[in-house]
């Protein structure tokens, strides 16, 4: 299947993608632009997963780059999160085999406001970087449950993955936001490889459309980590509120 790069429907999945490039550098979230743009724009629904992988990945790594660059990057909890977040991946592929999906959606749209809440109440979140005052002993165990759940989360279901990456390093291991949001940029590029070289492999990848969106991709990435690593949480926090807003938006049209 090839798409037309210079009709209305091109562009504006081009759009998407620059765009989610500048949210998901930032704070996660970019596959709730993209992934209901390319359905509006009637591109069938087993190309889109595919398609919007293999778009992004790339994308991330710059992201990725820019934040290891600019030393915000805690690289002890990353290396250690990604294993886990390989295997969390595979054991919430394997139990979304088993369980409804239905289930979790309903369970993230109360939890979801909750968090909100919480967000909104604890403003110093991010604020201070204490990670390196941290026992190795913590930094090591919650590395571990950071991957292992989340990575969990993003193979049963997925959309807001990265959010919830950054948080859990803001929270658990006092990263500040944007050093949280390198970790995560970090995390995913390394724990996707498997995923985009399946996805890569299969035949569900609309390729001129991928290589288009990836050079976008890029480009939103590359403003977006320069905003956040500039700008800190004056930036990464806005963003992050929008990020749980059009969650919260999906899960409602997802139960429908």
């Amino acid at each position: 299947m090839r798409i037309d790069l210079i009709s209305a429907q091109g562009i504006l999945c081009c759009l998407a993608f620059f765009f989610a490039g500048v949210v998901d550098s930032i704070s996660g979230g970019g596959g709730l632009i993209t992934i209901p743009v390319m359905l509006a724009s009637g591109i069938p629904v087993h190309y889109i997963t595919g398609t919007n992988q293999c778009s992004a990945w790339l994308g991330t790594g710059v992201a990725a780059y820019e934040y290891i660059k600019s030393g915000k990057i805690h690289f002890r909890s990353a290396l250690i999160t990604v294993p886990f977040a390989v295997v969390g991946a595979f054991l919430g592929a394997r139990l979304n085999l088993m369980l409804p999906e239905r289930s979790l959606k309903l369970f993230m749209l109360v939890s979801i406001p909750v968090l909100a809440v919480i967000l909104l109440s604890n403003k110093q979140l991010g604020e201070a970087d204490r990670a390196d005052e941290q026992p190795a002993s913590r930094v090591t165990v919650c590395s571990a449950l950071i991957g292992l759940v989340l990575g969990a989360y993003q193979g049963f279901y997925g959309p807001g993955s990265g959010l919830f990456f950054m948080l859990a390093y803001a929270a658990f291991l006092k990263l500040s936001l944007v050093r949280a949001t390198g970790n995560t940029r970090f995390v995913i590029a390394i724990a996707s490889i498997t995923s985009v070289l399946t996805y890569a492999l299969s035949g569900t990848v609309i390729w001129n459309l991928a290589v288009a969106a990836t050079v976008f991709n890029i480009a939103g990435s590359y403003l977006g980590a320069s905003l956040a690593i500039k700008n800190g949480s004056r930036i990464i926090r806005p963003i992050m509120f929008a990020v749980v807003l059009l969650l919260i938006v999906k899960l409602i049209v997802d139960l429908r």
